[in-house]
């Protein structure tokens, strides 16, 4: 279905921060943050939204770190954005299933 459970999310969580191992449960959004009419489901929709801004948010903050002269901290944030993008799956899945067999061939 076009949906995922608090528990399901959880099992997306724990493999996409497997793909990405510059970020860390702290770095990933809240499952809350994520489900935006707060029905206990997160659908598809919602999930590329946030990722969305999730990158939005990352690449506001790599700018601001290299602003600062934080090569390092800037790096990591861009590393940070990437990341988000890259799971929005935006463009290139039309749902979960899509998206997480896109994780599973390695292709990001």
């Amino acid at each position: 279905d076009d949906r995922i459970s608090r528990a399901e999310f959880q099992m997306y969580v724990k493999n996409y921060l497997a793909n990405y191992p510059g970020l860390t449960e702290k770095d990933y959004p809240r499952f809350e943050e994520f489900d935006h009419d707060h029905d206990g489901y997160v659908s598809f929709t919602e999930y590329s939204q946030q990722m969305a801004l999730q990158a939005k948010k990352s690449e506001q903050e790599a700018k601001r770190a290299a602003q600062s002269g934080s090569t390092a901290a800037a790096q990591k944030a861009g590393a940070k954005a990437h990341a988000y993008a890259g799971m929005s799956g935006a463009g290139r899945a039309d749902n979960f299933d899509d998206l997480y067999a896109q994780y599973a061939r390695g292709g990001r």
